[in-house]
């Protein structure tokens, strides 16, 4: 701790990202990396952390962080600030793909979910060892938004040749599911695309039962984005009969994806319980 409030002050001093912080203090060891390979048509990158030694691989976590699908934001993500999640996972056996996307101002909705989508098509063709491995999706705050749609609206998948059966399953971490993003001053030009359709945004509005297999998690804490969002969902979902759960954590909207791996921040519970949700598939 006394190593990450040193590297938080000249953080501050030097205007990075506070998830730059995290990075500076995240283990490189123990697990292998492989960064910046390029995907999808774009020549977006993504970096896959790999199990060290002989492990089963028995699913490809696809890991879609958030930032509020813009740059220039104090918390717009960076593949590279998430470390931390590649370790944890690759530290329990999973093979696991951070990929950065295009944001706002580069590009408007729904772009950024079409380049998620070619992440997850590469990781299909690259990473899967056997037939029945599982391809789970994991998403965090606008990335929760992003994987919430892939797994949800079939389109996407299909768009880049792949079925709803592709995903094994899907997480989602402090997401806006329910919410109206032209109601947002500083997302709204994000979302103009849709003006005259706005539902097209909306996880929410995609629900149906023919899904992977779900789980929901929130901080009760969260200011940023409203706990209702994922119990909203959660309420769609159970009343089409989809395979869906949730819990919630006495924690805020940052400390929540903190909990993926940062010694002595958030809770323990959070990584716990999605890795029993992974095992459990």
């Amino acid at each position: 701790m006394k190593s990450l409030l040193v590297s938080a002050i000249g953080c501050f001093l030097s205007s990075c990202s506070p998830f730059r912080v995290i990075d500076l203090v995240v283990s490189k060891h123990g697990y292998a990396v492989d960064k910046n390979v390029v995907y999808g048509h774009h020549n977006n990158k993504l970096d896959v952390y790999q199990p060290i030694g002989d492990t089963k691989q028995r699913a490809v976590l696809v890991f879609v962080y958030g930032g509020s699908w813009r740059s220039g934001r104090p918390f717009s993500g960076k593949k590279e600030y998430y470390r931390f999640v590649g370790r944890t996972f690759a530290l329990r056996g999973y093979t696991t793909v951070i990929p950065d996307y295009r944001v706002y101002p580069e590009v408007k909705f729904p772009t950024f979910i079409e380049d998620l989508a070619q992440s997850v098509k590469w990781a299909h063709d690259n990473l899967k060892e056997r037939e029945d491995s599982k391809i789970i999706l994991i998403g965090h705050s606008a990335g929760a938004h992003i994987t919430a749609l892939l797994a949800l609206n079939s389109n996407y998948l299909e768009g880049v040749g792949l079925s709803k059966k592709s995903l094994g399953g899907w997480i989602g971490i402090s997401g806006p599911y329910a919410f109206n993003p032209l109601k947002i001053s500083y997302i709204k030009n994000i979302f103009e695309t849709v003006e005259d359709e706005v539902d097209q945004a909306r996880p929410i509005t995609f629900v149906n039962s023919d899904i992977a297999p779900g789980f929901l998690l929130h901080g009760s804490n969260d200011r940023i984005v409203a706990p209702r969002n994922s119990t909203e969902l959660l309420k769609a979902l159970k009343a089409v009969g989809a395979p869906i759960s949730y819990q919630s954590f006495d924690l805020g909207h940052f400390d929540i994806v903190l909990s993926l791996g940062v010694a002595n921040v958030g809770d323990i519970g959070v990584q716990n319980a999605i890795l029993d949700f992974i095992e459990n598939l």
